[in-house]
């Protein structure tokens, strides 16, 4: 999805002052038309005169925020006949190819993320089958090996002790477990198995913080700074990252999670209030100093009761 681009300082624009409410409300209208349709600027005639009336088309070619061909500014291309360009479109809107190139990239993210929890979910999948078919294989050979176990005792290869014939399997030593047989759950058309497997919600699955490449914009740090002026935005920001990049954790919008991380550390600092130094600091006797302590004040009880006795 892509933005119409208007600044902060567009609704005091002397521009804008002059063309009046109905006049900006075209422009605003024609710019999404051109980014969503990635024109760069460039307008059909009828869409134009479809949108607005001629009074409001004039009043914005008037004022310099709409061209028609044969226009005398140096900064904006000519449109083509019948046709109109937005003045400045390409100063504050990406162009087409930078919007394609982003909405590749973001494909491409995408798919990594649906790629990898493919893998995982393919991975816990074939876990639990070879667990369950080791299982069963194993109940269903057990009456193989009672069965097949040998009928002569020992005394039967003319010696007491087991004879090499016990060595083989079925006899004395515990047969190992037959290998799991390979789960095969339907035909495989087109690389994709047709049986009980699960549909496909890879698109559904959130992303990994790296895949997503969440980064702290502009945007944010306002909100940030407006909402929470005192907490360190920066920091709060990389303990969030280092959190979730080292957890591996997902989410589908990573923007909430950082949001309501910063609403919960601002929370705790407020909790935990102004620190007041040496506010924590607990005296604390080194035990073994005050046993010394008491068995000298016994000691020196005991000598002035002598003493006393002594005296008397």
């Amino acid at each position: 999805m892509a933005w119409f681009a208007l600044d902060d300082g567009f609704d005091t624009h002397p521009k804008v002052r002059k063309a009046g409410n109905a006049a900006v409300g075209l422009f605003v209208r024609l710019g999404v038309h051109a980014t969503k349709h990635l024109t760069e600027g460039h307008l059909d005639g009828d869409i134009v005169r479809h949108y607005g009336t001629a009074a409001t088309i004039r009043k914005l070619i008037t004022v310099g925020m709409l061209h028609e061909p044969g226009h005398g500014c140096t900064r904006c291309p000519q449109p083509a006949a019948d046709g109109y360009y937005i003045h400045d479109y390409l100063d504050y809107n990406k162009s087409r190819a930078q919007i394609e190139a982003a909405r590749e990239s973001a494909r491409k993210r995408q798919q990594k993320g649906r790629d990898n929890a493919r893998r995982n979910r393919n991975g816990r999948d074939s876990d639990a089958n070879l667990n369950a078919n080791s299982r069963q294989n194993a109940r269903s050979s057990q009456p193989n090996w009672d069965e097949n176990a040998p009928l002569f005792g020992d005394e039967t290869a003319g010696q007491g002790d087991p004879s090499r014939r016990d060595t083989h399997e079925g006899a004395t030593v515990v047969p190992s477990p037959p290998l799991p047989s390979q789960n095969y759950d339907g035909a495989d058309v087109g690389g994709e198995a047709t049986g009980s497997r699960a549909a496909d919600l890879d698109h559904l699955a959130p992303t990994p913080i790296e895949v997503a490449g969440f980064h702290l914009n502009d945007a944010m740090r306002r909100w940030a700074h407006a909402t929470y002026p005192a907490l360190d935005v920066d920091h709060s920001t990389a303990q969030f990252i280092s959190h979730y990049r080292s957890t591996g954790a997902r989410r589908k919008s990573w923007p909430d999670a950082w949001q309501k991380w910063i609403r919960d550390d601002a929370k705790r600092a407020a909790e935990r209030g102004p620190r007041t130094p040496g506010a924590d600091v607990i005296p604390f006797r080194d035990r073994q100093q005050q046993a010394t302590d008491d068995l000298f004040d016994r000691a020196m009880a005991r000598a002035r009761a002598r003493m006393q006795q002594e005296s008397s």
